[in-house]
């Protein structure tokens, strides 16, 4: 159930839970060509059973309530639980969006970048199958260059080989002025 945030500097972007791995993502969508698609950054993890709902709450906190059952429909042995998130008004080191773009990708962070590189660029696609999920099928690491903008929140990533339908996996090391490393690279 991926439900909106409201505020912050992710306001207009979405929270969705994990039952299987008990966290929170969070989904950055545009609108390309009249068809929508985004991408997907870690938010939280840790919580204590996977996430089944997200509300949030007239304080501004988010309400986690999770669920689980045997196999791998709960997280660490936890059944059930209902936690809640409160947003601490500090700033985390991170990937805030990225666009897509007719060569490539343009990734902005939420603070800029004090020394950074792109270190894995590999795409991939799925065959439809009946079988739950599918394998991953012409996998690819992808040649491509790195264009920083001047004030370092953001990077243009011109791929050598292009291609719509495809799954873009980004790997970074990057580290702000305070020279911490990004949440999820």
């Amino acid at each position: 159930e991926p439900v909106l945030v409201p505020s912050g500097v992710y306001k207009g972007q979405m929270v969705y839970g994990d039952v299987t791995h008990g966290g929170i993502k969070r989904l950055f969508l545009e609108k390309v060509g009249g068809r929508y698609q985004g991408a997907i950054f870690r938010f939280t993890q840790g919580l204590e059973a996977g996430v089944n709902r997200l509300v949030w709450g007239p304080d501004g906190a988010l309400y986690v309530g999770g669920i689980g059952s045997n196999g791998n429909w709960n997280h660490m042995n936890k059944r059930f639980g209902l936690q809640r998130l409160v947003p601490n008004k500090q700033s985390t080191f991170e990937m805030l969006k990225v666009e897509a773009r007719k060569t490539g990708f343009k990734v902005t962070f939420t603070e800029p970048v004090k020394n950074g590189k792109l270190l894995e660029f590999r795409r991939w696609r799925y065959n439809i199958t009946e079988n739950y999920g599918g394998p991953k099928v012409d996998q690819m690491v992808i040649p491509f260059t790195e264009k920083w903008s001047a004030d370092r929140r953001s990077v243009e990533i011109v791929a050598s080989d292009f291609k719509p339908g495809y799954v873009y996996y980004f790997r970074f090391n990057c580290v702000n002025k305070a020279d911490k490393p990004l949440l999820s690279t």
